[in-house]
């Protein structure tokens, strides 16, 4: 069985949101939105969807939002997007694994009773998503929110379980299947959360597009920035 990374005495308080994120620099996010979007384009976008998921975590009762990112000069410069409420933690080395751990690691030294990391583009994922995967927690080991594309939203815990984070191949379509299999491999018990899908293509923004709620409350962000892109190229 995996075993987790101890902490000294039970974890007590709130819960941490962690958003993996970069700083929306041209030609470094959201590469795939190009084209049909310029690398200047897609950045602003990034900008957008990041916004949202951060005024989406706040929103979560018991929440504190933080946010992991690459480097040191990336917090800089989210530091002058997000609000000054939102705490950073640079992780120590680059890769997804490295964000992941160390967000698992510092959050529950803190005393966070658990952690949940989720990805940094998913404006209008359901806040209902989010309340289930706290409520969830405590009854299992980990919390999974799986992506139409085979990887996954959101994974939470109460531990950090090294396991899952290990020498994985991300950006596949295997990381949610291996995920699993590296679940059950350990004798964990996980839930899993309804699907949800990611923005990193242009068909997958002409779906976001399409399927914006009517609610001109959600996504506030997003929907101004979308208004000044070239959205007949995008044929929605």
């Amino acid at each position: 069985m995996d075993r987790p990374v101890e902490q000294a005495g039970k974890p007590t308080g709130p819960v941490a949101m962690v958003i993996v994120a970069k700083a929306p620099q041209p030609g470094k996010v959201k590469t795939r939105l190009c084209p049909p979007l310029t690398f200047e384009q897609a950045a602003e976008l990034y900008t957008g969807f990041l916004l949202d998921t951060v005024e989406l975590a706040q929103s979560v009762s018991g929440c504190e939002v933080k946010i992991v990112c690459p480097t040191a000069q990336d917090a800089q410069a989210l530091a002058g997007l997000i609000p000054v409420e939102v705490e950073y933690i640079v992780q120590p080395e680059p890769g997804l694994s490295a964000a992941l751990a160390t967000s698992f690691r510092e959050c529950l030294a803190a005393g966070y009773r658990a952690v949940f990391c989720i990805s940094s583009d998913n404006p209008t994922l359901p806040v209902a998503y989010l309340n289930q995967a706290v409520a969830r927690v405590t009854e299992t080991d980990v919390v999974l929110g799986p992506s139409e594309d085979g990887g996954y939203y959101l994974i939470g815990a109460g531990r950090l379980f090294p396991t899952l984070f290990e020498n994985m191949e991300w950006s596949t379509n295997r990381v949610l299947g291996e995920t699993a299999r590296r679940i059950e491999e350990a004798g964990l018990g996980h839930y899993s959360l309804p699907l949800w899908y990611d923005l990193d293509t242009g068909t997958e923004l002409i779906r976001f597009i399409r399927e914006l709620p009517a609610d001109q409350k959600l996504a506030v962000h997003t929907r101004r920035l979308l208004d000044k892109l070239p959205l007949s190229k995008l044929q929605v």
